[in-house]
């Protein structure tokens, strides 16, 4: 998701004339957004509304700041977001939302990225599962504090990252082309040193972005693995 400058030319001439694939944004949730904002873009992008602060993509309270000052109006924003989700360029995933929950993602950032004093409705409540025992439990709140839930989801669903559901003991296909389990070995590799072994279909320096390789200990990487052992 870019923002600012060249890109917001191109996108203001791209509301005038109603294009985009999707056309003029419409509608969309703020409220439901802002959840599906922080559970997949995250780890990206920083807004301090939705207190995430990524830093592969840029900051789009920064992105969209000078340009409210210029008299951008909101409708403005939401289509340049929503053309930004659907034009994905790598490192962004293309399909990352579609349909009503990009035109929700897209009302959240306008309303609520840039804003000096966001209202009540940008604040997002992060949703818990119950709480697990033993190593399984330390691991469900380092899962929560590292924000492995920006890329990573538990339900099987599509996300920056490879989903956490059935993954352990799964096989997994590499961008080398080989093909292994996702075991002990394999998982402690992958927290440890993100870009070592990328799986097939995903791109390289995401999750290194956000956790530097070696800044997650082993028995934290073996609680996170015991907390993803669970997810089946």
């Amino acid at each position: 998701m870019r923002g600012g400058g060249a890109v917001l030319a191109t996108a203001f001439a791209l509301v005038a004339a109603g294009c985009g694939t999707g056309g003029i944004a419409k509608g969309g949730d703020p409220a439901q957004g802002g959840a599906l904002f922080v559970s997949k873009c995250g780890s990206c992008h920083a807004l301090s509304a939705a207190s995430t602060k990524g830093t592969l993509g840029p900051n789009l309270d920064d992105a969209f700041r000078s340009d409210r000052q210029q008299g951008y109006k909101q409708i403005t924003i939401q289509q340049i977001v929503k053309d930004q989700i659907e034009l994905a360029n790598p490192p962004m995933p293309k399909n990352l939302y579609t349909g009503k929950d990009a035109a929700s993602v897209a009302a959240y950032v306008a309303t609520c990225a840039g804003v000096d004093s966001p209202g009540a409705n940008c604040k997002v409540s992060a949703a818990a599962g119950p709480p697990l025992p033993g190593l399984a439990g330390q691991g469900q709140k380092l899962f929560a504090s590292l924000s492995c839930q920006s890329c990573h989801t538990t339900d099987g669903s599509k996300s920056t990252g490879p989903t956490f559901k059935g993954l352990y003991a799964s096989q997994v296909k590499l961008t080398t082309g080989q093909t292994v389990p996702a075991n002990m070995a394999y998982l402690l590799t992958s927290i440890r040193d993100p870009d070592k072994e990328i799986v097939s279909g995903f791109s390289p320096g995401v999750m290194s972005s956000a956790i530097k390789p070696g800044s997650v200990s082993v028995a934290q990487s073996k609680a996170l693995i015991a907390f993803i052992k669970t997810l089946k």
